[in-house]
């Protein structure tokens, strides 16, 4: 009687070597059957592209270097063994990512280019992609340092700082102004050490409290504004709420969140406190959990979140999308008027003003890095390009909650560079052709 197959190897281990190759090393147990030969395959993890052969069964070593990557790129592996005729199934996949292209020689004369990192995602995209062309393209070190208050900038620990809210010109909210840190913005921009470039990316950032999925906007044409909710609010009833209401999914738990205070103050100005109560999560991942589960399961719901973000892409490409219900327009009038007012005597509410961010660099950087600040002056990251990052970086992690590292975001920083043309319209053809020469 003949051997049966081999058993199936254990997941590969892969080892970059450079930007362009990988060695996939194979993770198999000692065999009943004797291993006469071993078959590698790899394919891009981005977009799940057709595997290709990197190792032929003629070959009988446990080991295989691919070559011809592009950098900065993760890749999947996969083996799989052979006895005689017989083969194993392939491996569960490893991955690993090639390593980013060498820098180029730095001119001494340029100063290095010191980005805040503040670990919001919009902001460590905008990172990615303008020290990669700053880098690649001009020749400048850059690096980044974690910590988002704006004093690091004012005290010269970073320089360049993405995307900056810039403080309101009216006294609202005002508690929840200092939690925000708009004082102490302003406080930075006032002191003359920073300078105000240009908006970094837009045309705007939206927050809402009456979002609803797609299919329960489909099959309720009526509810379309926060003024159609209260004929439509048993909708929700049971979904997430309680006391015989509607539920709104909002923000935090209690903890004083300025969004949980402001989605409140919207239910009692709109004249809804008797038909909806704002429902608080825990924790991020609880609420997630809770607004996907509806979704996968086409029951009704009512949220708050905000967007460009990665969540608001993947409820729109993977979930079927969502609706945004109208609302009263801002104003500084009804926006004062919800701040200023106990919750019992707000009468009047209005929806959130949609935000820019700018650009705001030590002034030094204005003399001594011309082209970095003519690279900023044209820089306009459109909300469409951060929706595409936000796509690739959710298949390269198939996740919405991990952080990831500056790796990760410079791969959705190298994707996106070759991909797209809007970034070309900010640099000299030369540059441009330098910085695609280095992510391939």
């Amino acid at each position: 009687m003949s051997p049966g197959p081999p058993a199936v190897p254990g997941k590969p281990r892969v080892v970059s070597l450079a930007p362009n190759s990988m060695v996939v090393l194979s993770a198999s147990e000692p065999a009943e059957t004797p291993i006469t030969g071993y078959d590698f395959r790899y394919r891009m993890k981005l977009d799940a592209v057709p595997w290709e052969e990197a190792e032929t069964l003629t070959q009988q070593r446990a080991w295989v270097e691919v070559g011809g990557l592009l950098p900065g790129t993760t890749y999947e592996v996969q083996a799989r063994i052979a006895s005689g005729d017989a083969v194993s199934d392939w491996s569960e996949p490893g991955a690993a990512q090639t390593l980013l292209p060498e820098t180029p020689n730095v001119s001494p004369f340029k100063p290095v280019l010191t980005f805040m990192d503040t670990q919001w995602r919009s902001t460590e995209f905008q990172n990615a992609v303008a020290r990669t062309i700053l880098e690649y393209g001009y020749g400048y070190e850059t690096k980044a340092v974690l910590g988002p208050h704006l004093h690091l900038l004012e005290q010269g620990i970073v320089n360049i700082h993405m995307e900056v809210t810039l403080p309101r010109a009216t006294e609202r909210w005002e508690t929840w102004r200092a939690q925000s840190n708009e004082a102490e913005t302003q406080r930075v921009l006032d002191s003359g050490t920073v300078s105000v470039i240009t908006e970094s990316r837009g045309p705007t950032w939206w927050q809402s409290a009456f979002l609803i999925p797609q299919h329960t906007a489909d099959a309720n044409p009526g509810l379309r504004s926060v003024e159609d909710f209260r004929d439509h609010w048993e909708v929700f009833d049971g979904t997430a709420g309680f006391y015989g209401k509607g539920g709104l999914i909002s923000c935090g738990g209690g903890a004083g969140f300025t969004c949980e205070k402001i989605n409140k103050s919207q239910i009692r100005g709109y004249g809804l406190d008797d038909v909806l109560v704002a429902v608080g999560s825990p924790s991020w991942e609880s609420r997630h959990g809770r607004i996907i589960a509806a979704f996968k399961e086409g029951r009704d719901i009512l949220f708050y979140y905000w967007g460009p973000s990665l969540f608001s892409v993947v409820l729109d490409t993977k979930y079927g999308g969502f609706h945004r219900l109208e609302e009263p327009s801002y104003s500084d009038e009804c926006w004062n008027h919800m701040g200023e007012s106990a919750l019992e005597g707000v009468t009047q509410a209005c929806g959130y003003d949609d935000r820019t961010v700018h650009i705001v660099v030590r002034s030094e950087l204005l003399d001594s890095a011309p082209d970095a600040i003519a690279l900023f002056r044209k820089w306009a990251f459109s909300n469409s390009a951060l929706e595409e990052m936000y796509a690739i970086l959710y298949e390269l992690q198939q996740s919405i909650s991990p952080y990831p590292d500056e790796v990760e975001y410079r791969e959705v920083a190298f994707h996106w560079l070759r991909a797209s043309d809007e970034w070309k319209r900010w640099v000299t053809e030369e540059v441009a052709d330098k910085v695609l020469a280095a992510v391939g």
